[in-house]
């Protein structure tokens, strides 16, 4: 049977003549057919259904809470044995120095040792040798420990290349970041949800999807110092921008409903 709609309303009516032209052209599956063309709430009035999909962007402005110093540690000599031994005293050096500074954590990295020049000269070949050393230290508030950049200096002053000073977001400091951008990004989809709705003279409907894309900023990098600083290595910490960019689909329901 087609819904008995009142034939003054001429919505109603409209509707019912596509029942029945459902009922006409597939017969015992008009119900299904209609039912995925529109939505209907008991049995006097139907609306059709619309979508809307919109993305946001949400954005938190920290400073960095860690200080990350990267050094190399390099020698040339005649020999490789020759090179390594002069790269693993000036490094022996630099971990002694750098353990005995509070709050401070050493990682050392990957060690190369390289023939250098060209091997079929009469000369005798030279070799260089070069290992990693990163140095990190808590920055709370963005302010970087004096003793920490003391340390950078002397390092430079005994032979070390500082390859780049970056402050950079902890884990924490990142989680946190994160969290407030979503909360930013969440309530400005919501206000552009809300706008549209009302601009169609609809309302905000459910939920139906949600996508979070988390954009995490680069470090903020101070640059490579030559190997032997005449002055004190200088740091001052800008902001960072954590962004996430959230999408989502919302239906939009008539204020009559």
């Amino acid at each position: 049977m087609t819904p008995n709609f009142p034939p003054s309303d001429p919505l109603m009516q409209t509707i019912r003549l596509a029942c029945v032209t459902v009922q006409c052209h597939s017969g015992g599956m008009k119900i299904l057919l209609l039912s995925c063309l529109l939505v209907c709430l008991g049995q006097t009035a139907c609306w059709a259904q619309t979508t809307l999909n919109l993305s946001a962007v949400g954005a938190d402005i920290v400073l960095p809470d860690e200080m990350t110093a990267s050094f190399s540690v390099m020698a040339q000599a005649p020999t490789a044995a020759a090179a390594q031994d002069a790269v693993n005293q000036t490094m022996a050096k630099a971990l002694a120095a750098a353990n005995s500074a509070k709050d401070v954590t050493v990682t050392t990295g990957g060690y190369f040792v390289n023939a250098i020049g060209d091997q079929t000269a009469p000369q005798k070949p030279m070799f260089q040798a070069e290992q990693t050393l990163q140095l990190k230290v808590p920055a709370p508030d963005g302010k970087t420990p004096g003793g920490f950049t003391n340390l950078v200096s002397q390092l430079q002053r005994d032979g070390l290349l500082l390859r780049q000073l970056n402050g950079q977001l902890s884990a924490g400091g990142e989680d946190a970041a994160k969290a407030a951008a979503t909360v930013d990004a969440i309530h400005k989809l919501q206000a552009q949800a809300d706008a549209v709705a009302q601009t169609l003279g609809d309302k905000t409907g459910e939920l139906k999807t949600l996508s979070i894309d988390n954009n995490m900023p680069g470090p903020v990098v101070f640059g490579a110092m030559r190997m032997a600083a005449a002055a004190p290595v200088q740091s001052e910490q800008g902001p960072m921008t954590v962004s996430v960019t959230i999408s989502a689909t919302f239906t939009l329901t008539p204020r009559t409903q």
